[in-house]
């Protein structure tokens, strides 16, 4: 197990795409960053990559390359994470008061 869902703080973890991206700041500069997209078994449920293991429990010759598709499809659609203007707020007051 990889951990524990932080968006539903229930789910298994069961896999992590690590998506390198940049943005523009106020100022105009470009910020590279590495967002975690996550393949949750409880947010994710719906997903054919979590489907096929309850269906099928491994991964067998005969289902590999619709597994690999599948996996190719979730790599494909994933996108980093929009930031949380309110958190960063939050943690830029932190930083100014000296609590970080």
């Amino acid at each position: 197990m990889i951990g524990v869902c932080p968006r539903c703080r229930v789910g298994e973890v069961l896999a992590i795409l690590r998506l390198p991206h940049t943005w523009t700041n106020a100022s105009g500069g470009r910020v590279r960053g590495v967002s975690d997209v996550l393949l949750c078994a409880r947010c994710d449920a719906d997903d054919p990559v979590i489907r096929h293991f309850p269906a099928h429990g491994a991964v067998r010759p005969p289902d590999a390359d619709r597994l690999a598709r599948d996996l190719r499809r979730w790599i494909d659609q994933a996108r980093p994470p929009k930031p949380d203007e309110n958190a960063l707020k939050a943690e830029a007051e932190a930083w100014h008061r000296g609590d970080l």
